[in-house]
């Protein structure tokens, strides 16, 4: 069975509350094996530490303070995030970024959270999972800033999860240390543009990645999305680089592992 990596899932909603194991079981089957598990708010950072502990093989998270409560931001709570980044069950800092579309938090907040959560990430020496939408002027500046190159110690200083920038925007963030989450959208007819920016960033650079319970593929469009439709992007993203679908899972999972340094071992 090809073994896939979902880079990006938010299993702690609520829409999961009654089927989450089977969801789980169902990524699995699917060849789905290693999940990180997203929390974007400190409500959420418990949950997320429980299901990372539930299924320690299988899952990691990470957590952080999404854009959209960037007014929430405070030294206290990035000395709290401090101290979980320690945890063993967490992989990354996120997601964390800017959002220029669906949020009316001030442009200038959301910039001074992002820059200190950045490079809160960088200084604990975890990889930070970035949001951005309409906003990737602003977050080239601060990763310019806070990434001006390429880690050396690792592969990757984190991901921009669900990238929607354009060929300019990925080619700086690949040239700075950062991997690309690719999802559902990549199935969309109309995102040529998207599927463009992705071969000149190169599948050396890729992962893969749901946003459940958002962003289903094409397939199941309006319906609730879950970790076992990584195969379908996983295929789409084969089609677009003229690949194999055992090379984007192999290919993609080593990129996923880099990215999170999460261990090889099959899940119990």
């Amino acid at each position: 069975m090809l073994e896939f990596f979902d880079t990006h899932a938010h299993l702690g909603e609520g829409v999961f509350e009654a089927d989450r194991e089977t969801v789980l079981e169902r990524a699995r089957a699917a060849g789905v094996i290693n999940i990180a598990e997203i929390a974007d708010a400190p409500a959420e950072w418990p949950g997320a530490l429980a299901l990372s502990r539930a299924r320690p093989l299988q899952l990691r998270c990470a957590l952080g303070l999404h854009p959209y409560y960037a007014r929430e931001f405070s030294l206290a709570l990035l000395d709290a995030l401090a101290a979980k980044a320690r945890l063993p069950e967490v992989a990354a800092v996120g997601e964390i970024g800017l959002d220029y579309v669906k949020t009316d938090a001030p442009k200038e907040i959301q910039v001074a959270a992002f820059r200190a959560l950045l490079a809160g990430s960088l200084s604990w020496g975890k990889p930070a999972v970035i949001h951005c939408r309409g906003a990737y002027e602003d977050l080239r500046g601060v990763v310019g800033e806070l990434c001006p190159h390429p880690p050396s110690e690792f592969r990757f200083w984190g991901v921009v999860h669900c990238f929607s920038g354009n060929a300019d925007d990925a080619l700086f963030l690949i040239q700075r240390g950062f991997a690309l989450g690719v999802d559902g959208p990549v199935t969309y007819p109309k995102n040529d543009g998207l599927r463009a920016a992705l071969r000149e960033a190169g599948l050396e650079r890729l992962v893969l990645e749901t946003d459940s319970p958002y962003l289903p593929p094409q397939s199941s469009r309006g319906r609730r999305n879950e970790p076992a439709a990584i195969p379908e992007i996983a295929a789409k993203v084969a089609e677009v680089f003229g690949r194999s679908l055992e090379d984007v899972a192999r290919e993609t999972t080593a990129n996923a592992r880099a990215l999170y340094r999460f261990p090889a071992a099959a899940p119990a």
